[in-house]
C-alpha cells in the first residue's frame, strides 16, 4: 500500500526489511525511525488496510469523565487514550491495531463494550501528558466535593490516579501534595494549618505577610495532620505535646526542605510548615543587596582571624540566608569550618555539618565543645540560645576563633544587652564581638504595576524624614495587579544594620552603656539603621517607604 501510493520505493522496503529483521520490530516503527515515511502516513495506511477510523486525540478536547474511565496506569502500559463514551461503550485510540489483548481486556475489565480507532503513538503520548500529567484539573473545590463524598461513604469513585505510575493515591495524599505543590508555586515561605471552631484554615505566608487561601471542613483536619505526621517522621499517635520533623520533596526540578512544627490547640493540632528552596539560600553575598559602605565592612569582617560575628532579627528575617551567603564567600580549601545546626537546612561541600540532637545527649554546647577539639578557624553556630552556649562561643572567639552565629534581637545594639542578660560579662562581651549584623526583609514593588506615588505627610513623620530632603526624589508603589495577586508586592529584598565594634563602642560596652547609647556611638561612627537603608532601597525605587515603616520598627531617632 505505501509503494502503490508511492511513499516509499521497494530500495527504502529492502533496508527497512532488514532493519526491522535486526531490531525485532513492527515494519512501520522501521520505516519511520529510518526517515522513509512519517508515523501519520504508516497510521493512516494501517486503518485502510484494518478498516478503522484516524483521530488525533489532541485535535478535540476530551470530557474528563471519558478521560477518568481508564485509570492512568493502564493508559500509559498501553499507550492508549480513551477520546468518546456513550452508553455502554468506550472508544480506544491506540497505535497498534493488532493489540486484540488489550482490548479483550479491558471489556473484561470495564465490563463495557470498547471499541478502537487509530492515532500515531506521539499523538498517543501528547495526550497522555495533556489529560493525565497534567496539573490537576480538578479544582481544590473538587477536591473536597471528593473528601465529603468519600467520609460519607457516598462515592465510591474519586479515586484518581496521579503521581507515580502504578500507585492510586488516596484524596488526603493528593490533598497534600496539591496544597505543597501550590505554596511552592505562589512563592510562599510558610504553610500554616488552623484548626478553627467552625473550619480548618490554610494559609500561605507570601512575601512575608500571610493570606487565606483554602478552608476545609473539620472532619477531614485530622486525617489531613495524620498525613503529614507520616510525611515528616512525626509520631501520629502524640497528640497531647509540640513536634517537629522534616519532608524532603521535589516540586517540578526544584527540590526543596520542608520543616515542620505541631502544636496542640484548643481546636485540635495546628501545624506550620516552613517552605526552604536551596536555590533562595544558596546566593552570593555580593546578590545581597548591601549598600558599598557595609559590604567593604562584612568583607572585612570575615576575613578576621577571630572574634563573635552576630546576624540578628526575628523569625523569617533571611538570618539563615545571610549566614549560607558569609560561608560562601569564605575560601573554604584553606579554612577548616565546622558548623552546629538544629536542623541542618542545606549541606554545603567543603564544611563539617552537625546535627544537633536533644534525645541522644547532642545539645550545641556538648557539640561545641567537642568542637574545639577539632581544631577549627571557623564555627558556625545556628543560634545562641542559651547562657552555655554564648559562654562557649565568647571562649572560642578569645582563644582564636572566629564564630559565626544568630540571635533574636529587634536591633544590632540589643545584641550586646542580650547576650549581657544571659550573664556574660561586659568585658567578655567588649573583647569577643567584632560586629552585629540586623536585618528585615521588605517586599518588592511589582515590576508590572509599578507606578509614581506621592508620600503621605505622617509616612514621613513617621520615619522622620524632611520633606526637604526628599527634592528630585521620586518615590514608587504597586497599584495591583494578576502578577503580584493584587498585593502591589512581588518578592522580598533585606535591609540591614551593620555595628561594627570599634573602640570608643568597645568602652561603651565596657562599661554598661544601654542600647539607646550604644545605637548613638554607632550611627555615629557610619552605622545606617535599619529605617536609613530600608530609605536607600525605596529612593532607588525598589520598595515603598511604607513598606520600611512597617518592618523597621521606627528606630529612626
Amino acid at each position: 500500500m505505501l509503494k502503490s501510493k508511492e511513499i516509499i520505493s521497494e530500495e527504502q522496503l529492502d533496508k527497512a526489511l532488514k532493519y526491522q529483521k535486526k531490531l525485532s520490530i513492527r515494519l512501520g516503527e522501521a520505516l519511520t525511525e529510518m526517515g522513509f515515511a512519517d508515523a501519520e502516513e504508516i497510521t493512516r495506511s494501517l486503518a485502510e488496510q484494518f478498516g478503522f477510523q484516524v483521530v488525533n486525540p489532541m485535535a478535540t478536547p476530551i470530557p474528563e469523565d471519558t478521560i477518568n474511565t481508564i485509570p492512568k496506569n493502564i493508559a500509559k502500559k498501553h499507550n492508549i487514550i480513551p477520546v468518546a463514551r456513550q452508553d455502554g461503550l468506550i472508544i480506544i485510540a491506540m497505535s497498534d491495531p493488532l493489540d486484540i489483548s488489550t482490548l479483550e481486556d479491558l471489556r473484561f475489565t470495564l465490563n463495557i463494550n470498547v471499541e478502537c480507532v487509530l492515532a500515531t503513538k506521539n499523538n498517543i503520548e501528547d495526550a497522555f501528558k495533556k489529560y493525565y500529567d497534567k496539573e490537576r484539573a480538578v479544582s481544590f473545590d473538587g477536591y473536597l466535593e471528593g473528601f465529603k463524598s468519600i467520609l460519607d461513604g457516598t462515592d465510591k469513585a474519586f479515586d484518581y490516579t496521579i503521581g507515580t505510575e502504578e500507585e492510586v493515591e488516596a484524596p488526603i495524599v493528593k490533598l497534600v501534595t496539591y496544597i505543597i505543590d501550590e505554596a511552592v508555586k505562589t512563592r510562599a515561605s510558610d504553610i500554616h494549618i488552623e484548626p478553627l471552631p467552625s473550619k480548618t484554615r490554610i494559609r500561605y505566608r507570601i512575601d512575608g505577610v500571610c493570606q487565606e487561601v483554602h478552608s476545609i471542613k473539620n472532619r477531614i483536619h485530622e486525617a489531613l495532620i495524620s498525613r503529614i505526621k507520616i510525611l515528616s517522621h512525626i509520631d501520629i499517635t502524640e497528640k497531647r505535646k509540640p513536634q517537629d520533623g522534616r519532608i524532603s520533596s521535589e516540586v517540578g526540578d526544584k527540590p526543596i526542605d520542608i520543616r515542620v512544627s505541631t502544636i496542640p490547640t484548643t481546636c485540635g493540632e495546628s501545624i506550620v510548615m516552613r517552605i526552604l528552596e536551596k536555590s533562595t539560600v544558596l546566593v552570593q553575598l555580593k546578590n545581597m543587596g548591601f549598600s558599598d559602605y557595609d559590604y567593604d565592612n562584612f568583607k572585612g569582617i570575615l576575613k578576621k582571624p577571630n572574634g563573635i560575628f552576630l546576624i540578628t532579627g526575628p523569625t523569617g528575617s533571611g538570618k539563615s540566608t545571610t549566614l549560607y551567603a558569609s560561608l560562601n564567600k569564605v575560601d573554604r580549601s584553606e579554612k577548616k569550618i565546622i558548623t552546629v545546626e538544629d536542623p541542618i537546612e542545606y549541606n554545603l561541600s567543603g564544611i563539617n555539618q552537625c546535627q544537633v540532637n536533644e534525645t541522644i545527649g547532642l545539645s550545641f554546647p556538648s557539640i561545641l565543645r567537642s568542637v574545639l577539639r577539632q581544631d577549627p578557624n571557623i564555627i558556625v553556630i545556628g543560634e545562641i540560645r542559651d547562657a552555655e552556649t554564648a559562654e562557649i562561643a565568647v571562649t572560642s572567639a578569645l582563644t582564636g576563633h572566629l564564630v559565626l552565629s544568630t540571635l533574636h534581637t529587634n536591633d544590632a545594639p540589643s545584641a550586646i544587652t542580650r547576650l549581657a542578660d544571659m550573664g556574660i560579662k561586659p568585658f567578655l562581651i567588649s573583647s569577643s564581638i567584632q560586629a552585629v549584623l540586623a536585618q528585615r526583609l521588605v517586599r518588592v514593588i511589582c515590576p508590572k504595576c509599578k507606578v509614581p506615588h506621592k508620600i503621605e505627610k505622617d509616612v514621613l513623620a513617621a520615619l522622620n524624614i524632611n520633606n526637604n530632603d526628599l527634592e528630585d526624589t521620586e518615590f514608587f508603589h504597586g497599584t495591583g495587579c494578576e502578577h503580584c495577586n493584587r498585593t502591589g508586592y512581588r518578592g522580598r529584598k533585606p535591609i540591614f544594620e551593620l555595628m561594627c565594634i570599634n573602640s570608643e563602642i568597645r568602652e561603651a560596652i565596657f562599661k554598661s552603656k544601654g542600647t539607646h547609647e550604644l545605637r548613638k556611638i554607632a550611627h555615629s561612627n557610619g552605622m545606617s539603621t535599619l529605617a536609613e537603608d530600608g530609605l536607600r532601597l525605596a529612593r532607588a525605587q525598589i520598595t515603598t517607604l511604607e513598606e520600611v515603616m512597617r518592618v523597621s520598627a521606627l528606630d529612626s531617632d
